[in-house]
């Protein structure tokens, strides 16, 4: 059966370009040949190679042979340093796919690479039939080629001696549809550690787990994609890898969200915006129904980017929606607030989630960035079969969670969510804290003694890479409390570590301190971090 004007979702990245409402149908962007996109982490830290990924999609379809390929990095003020790769097998990732997505990493040494700002170009020879061409950074049509941007760093992320950081939303190679892939696993892992984050929350769209390894236009009641899925973390990566889903469920209006699992073993199903025909997965579960579907597995459940408003394409043809205050239950484990980086939508989350706070709920805030790989810029399909759109402050790892305290497995690290021990950062680290050494926190969903006030301190610090520090703010709210600034610190030097003391204050009977933290760099761009609330007295 030939897919329909209503099998076409509005999702992201990376871009298929491949997908046509029915044979012949005019598209700007369809080739024949696979989609071959490089990738690379937008910063690198102390003491690591530079991985370069090289995906080629849709090889079952378009089969090509793979002959060299050649890495440029630069800087502004030295001519180029040129690898050459042409032994590609040694270098190619083995995965449960890899007939239909041919995966590589290759990797310049750290010795090669001058500290700060590097500019990569890389190309790769490939051959179908009697053809022979040579792709640069992608072979996207209208997409810009632009050189890839790293940083090289010899300092670590702001006080990761104090916490572990990670990315809470991730697609990989199992979000397969008519307009995105991702990257294997393996390639998340290698990307993942060298750009200096501990853990990652893997979350495949339900709809796309339950659809068929060969035709992802198809649902799959065997679940085929779910179980090889799963397989994928019994591997032993460097990186923490969590398995979750972004579960489609419905909210009050009857409408589709998205809700993240994280910690399951046992597949959730929520399938009604996934453009697929067949309905072998009729059901579709509630926000609380899913909830608690996840509790039952023993994970976590959060709020997909709550601040994101559905469009009308996606309202009218995929049945979406918007979170509201009903839809937020205090069975919600964390709120997904910050989706790449503080715009629109991180207002929108924002306020709701202050509403939520002035209503007595305790859920502390998390981010992620919705990354289909996209680990220096993404690429998406703008227009439906016209242009590609390519955005450059939405990438893995930009927009960060993290969890107080060093953590060495998922287990650890989904208990300090639940406790709300979090912050959420695309720069600075900031907590609450009652003493620095040693660390302290006092970020959780936890109640403190309200004598505790007068030896709690804000901690904040960032490096050069993030900016120094531009001001210090913390906030009082609580149920029924219209939130008020508590504190303000404003610094004009160069300050990359601030401790300053919560100011004694009257405090209601119960209620809750936040901090935020502001740096800012050379050319006037600001950075954020935010913590979740510590609780005071029988908050």
């Amino acid at each position: 059966m030939l897919p329909s004007f209503f099998d076409f979702p509005i999702l992201l990245l990376y871009a298929e370009i491949h997908f046509r409402f029915f044979p012949h149908f005019p598209s700007l962007l369809y080739r024949r040949e696979p989609e071959i996109t490089f990738d690379l982490p937008r910063r690198i830290g102390p003491g690591s190679d530079l991985p370069v990924a090289l995906l080629i999609n849709d090889i079952h379809r378009y089969p090509v042979s793979v002959n060299e390929v050649a890495i440029a990095v630069s800087t502004c003020n030295a001519p180029p340093q040129l690898f050459r790769f042409k032994n590609l097998t040694d270098h190619q990732i083995k995965h449960s796919l890899d007939d239909q997505l041919l995966a590589f990493i290759f990797e310049i040494p750290r010795s090669k690479l001058p500290e700060g700002q590097v500019y990569v170009n890389a190309t790769v020879s490939v051959s179908r039939k009697k053809r022979t061409w040579t792709v640069l950074n992608d072979n996207l049509f209208s997409s810009s080629k632009a050189s890839f941007k790293c940083r090289v760093c010899n300092e670590s992320l702001p006080g990761n001696e104090f916490c572990t950081y990670g990315d809470l939303h991730n697609h990989s190679i199992y979000s397969q549809s008519h307009v995105e892939f991702g990257p294997p696993l393996q390639v998340y892992d290698k990307m993942a550690s060298a750009s200096g984050l501990d853990f990652l929350g893997i979350t495949d769209h339900s709809y796309d787990l339950a659809c068929k390894r060969e035709n992802y236009l198809e649902q799959d009641k065997a679940l085929t994609k779910w179980n090889l899925y799963l397989k994928d973390f019994l591997v032993d990566y460097k990186t923490i890898m969590i398995p979750g889903e972004e579960i489609s469920c419905l909210n009050k209006d009857g409408k589709v969200v998205h809700l993240c699992g994280l910690g399951l073993q046992d597949f959730i199903s929520g399938t009604l915006d996934g453009a697929r025909r067949n309905t072998v997965f009729p059901q579709q579960l509630s926000i609380n129904q899913a909830i608690k579907e996840i509790h039952k597995q023993g994970g976590i459940a959060f709020a997909a980017h709550p601040g994101s408003q559905a469009n009308f394409l996606q309202s009218l043809l995929l049945h979406r929606g918007s979170w509201s205050e009903m839809d937020c239950s205090e069975e919600l484990d964390g709120f997904q607030a910050l989706n790449s980086g503080y715009h629109k939508s991180w207002s929108r989350a924002k306020s709701l989630w202050l509403n939520l706070l002035k209503k007595g709920a305790r859920i502390p805030l998390l981010g992620g960035n919705d990354a289909h790989g996209d680990f220096n810029r993404y690429r998406a399909t703008s227009i439906p079969f016209v242009s590609i759109y390519e955005g450059f402050d939405r990438y893995m790892g930009y927009g960060k969670s993290g969890v107080y305290g060093r953590k060495r497995s998922s287990d650890e690290i989904l208990d300090s969510i639940h406790d709300g021990a979090t912050f959420i950062t695309n720069g600075p680290f900031i907590s609450i804290i009652r003493s620095i050494f040693p660390f302290e926190p006092v970020i959780s969903n936890r109640s403190i003694d309200s004598s505790d006030l007068s030896r709690l301190i804000v901690y904040a610090k960032s490096t050069a890479e993030f900016g120094r520090l531009l001001k210090l703010s913390v906030f009082l709210g609580g149920p029924s409390i219209e939130e008020k600034l508590l504190m303000k610190k404003h610094y004009k030097e160069n300050i990359y570590e601030a401790a300053e003391p919560v100011p004694p204050t009257e405090l209601p009977q119960n209620c809750y301190l936040r901090a935020e933290v502001v740096s800012i760099l050379e050319d006037n761009i600001t950075l954020e971090g935010y913590t979740s609330p510590c609780y005071l007295g029988n908050y």
